[in-house]
């Protein structure tokens, strides 16, 4: 790849060129033309229950500090004092209603706003406090999610969504289809992963057809179901089709279960445990009645480009994956659990999550290494010329379908596919060909003053 020429994307063939994972130019490009011009999960409004609340996240390649002010507000600006750039708040979480840089002691209020200044007459006036407030994000509130940019003509969020917005707001809707439905876990899992970041998004977007390497989780039958399978809907004889979603002019994708039939009898998925099992039944009953046909329709999990990707259907989890270099990603993991549910199925859940998934869960584990080992391919010499293949089911993807609330922009195709994939390297491959604009104003002053 030559300096400063995006890479060439075959979609219509399926194939995608190794070294938009390995190359550092790539690298680079994707911070002004993939990140800067995205919206971002940062968190979640169960995050921030009291006004002073705040936690630590990162949007995008940017550590940022999310806070909920003394009125109530979301904030989400960059965890850097803009008097010489150090981290105003080390903390993960916490009540405050001011952050003080430990540089030079300036200190900024819970909506980011400058309010102390030592030996402000030293400033003989010249300094307008209005103008050193921390860095802002624009935010946007999603079903209790957090999203930001810092890019200022980045589209509305319910437009950056576009018709995906559908499959987003069934997944923050709990198990009874009720609207804003989970809480996180405490606490953040964080980690290092050898890998580009793109890999496991990709594999969130669609793969089902790497279920094989899962086969020793299948066998073990880690679902509460107490029958084989590590998912709860293994256990649920019903008819129904396995849909690839995807939405190619926004990037974001998810795997699906389309049920025959919207009024279908609860089977028991949770039996190990009476109590989670009869709040899943109640659930079951309550989301038909809410939802009506398009209760029919089972999210499995997916991605909102560029780098969140989220766990459903018995096992709710938000992970974003940080860009640190071409071959090392930092992932960060929320976990949620029903906000109304008994405390003991929360616990129960929560049990269940850890089992599955993160570091040490039995399902990932595997991931980790498939997505680790196709990081080395990359950096095959011999193999730089030969690209990657990404052509199941090429051309089968039918838009609106198999049910026109999908929306017209949406591409669908059933069973193993790389639809899902593809439609998010069509955004990738957008993003990495449109013109760059600056980020922000003030990079533009900085720009013209030099």
């Amino acid at each position: 790849m030559n300096p400063g020429t995006p890479p060439i994307v075959d979609l219509a063939k399926g194939l995608i060129p190794r070294t938009i994972y390995s190359s550092q130019d790539c690298f680079e490009q994707e911070r002004d033309r993939v990140f800067s011009r995205s919206w971002m999960y940062v968190g979640h409004e169960s995050q921030l229950p009291q006004k002073g609340d705040f936690f630590v996240s990162q949007c995008g390649h940017e550590p940022v500090l999310v806070t909920r002010d003394m009125t109530g507000a979301v904030n989400v600006m960059l965890n850097h004092c803009p008097h010489r750039g150090v981290k105003v708040c080390r903390y993960d979480h916490g009540n405050a209603q001011r952050f003080t840089c430990p540089y030079h002691f300036w200190s900024f209020g819970s909506d980011g706003k400058l309010v102390g200044i030592p030996k402000e007459e030293c400033y003989e006036g010249k300094l307008d406090a209005s103008q050193w407030g921390l860095m802002k994000a624009r935010v946007a509130l999603f079903g209790g999610s957090i999203w930001a940019t810092f890019g200022a003509d980045v589209p509305a969020f319910e437009d950056y969504l576009g018709d995906a917005a559908f499959t987003l707001r069934d997944f923050w809707a709990g198990p009874d289809g009720e609207d804003d439905g989970w809480e996180i876990v405490e606490g953040v899992q964080k980690w290092d992963l050898p890998c580009n970041w793109k890999f496991p998004v990709e594999n969130a977007a669609g793969d089902l057809y790497h279920d094989p390497s899962h086969a020793s989780v299948q066998r073990l039958g880690i679902a509460m179901s107490g029958k084989k399978g590590r998912h709860a809907w293994d256990a649920d004889p019903a008819k129904f089709r396995t849909l690839n979603l995807g939405y190619p002019g926004s990037g974001h994708a998810c795997r699906a279960s389309l049920y025959d039939d919207e009024k279908r009898a609860y089977v028991s998925m949770w039996g190990q445990d009476p109590v989670v099992d009869e709040y899943f039944r109640d659930a079951h009953y309550e989301r038909q009645r809410r939802l009506g046909e398009r209760s029919r329709f089972y999210n499995r999990g997916g991605a909102i480009f560029p780098n969140m990707t989220y766990l459903a259907a018995g096992r709710t989890a938000v992970t974003i994956f940080v860009p640190r270099a071409p071959g090392m990603s930092e992932v960060w993991r929320w976990y949620f659990v029903p906000r109304k549910a008994p405390q003991a199925v929360k616990d129960a859940l929560r049990h269940y999550l850890l089992r599955y998934a993160g570091p040490a869960g039995m399902t990932e584990t595997d991931d980790i290494e498939n997505w680790t080992g196709a990081q080395l391919g990359t950096a095959s010499h011999a193999a730089a010329s030969n690209p990657f293949n990404f052509m199941l089911q090429l051309d089968k993807a039918k838009p609106a379908w198999p049910v026109p609330w999908f929306g017209e922009t949406s591409l669908c195709d059933e069973g193993i596919s790389d639809n899902g994939q593809r439609c998010f390297y069509a955004r990738w491959n957008t993003a990495m060909t449109e013109p760059v604009r600056a980020a922000n104003a003030r990079v533009i002053a900085l720009k013209e003053i030099a």
